[in-house]
């Protein structure tokens, strides 16, 4: 079975279970937790 199979029916269970898909608007967060600073670094070191 291909993932692509393997998804379809997982969104088919979860819509037959009465899983609902809600839109949420962009610039939403989904993440709860704001404690402490995030900082992300990302570098492309050359060598």
């Amino acid at each position: 079975m291909s993932s692509r199979e393997d998804l379809a029916k997982h969104i088919e269970a979860f819509f037959k279970a009465g899983g609902k898909v809600q839109q949420i608007p962009s610039g939403v967060s989904g993440q709860t937790s704001t404690s402490g600073p995030r900082q992300i670094v990302l570098s492309h070191k050359t060598g």
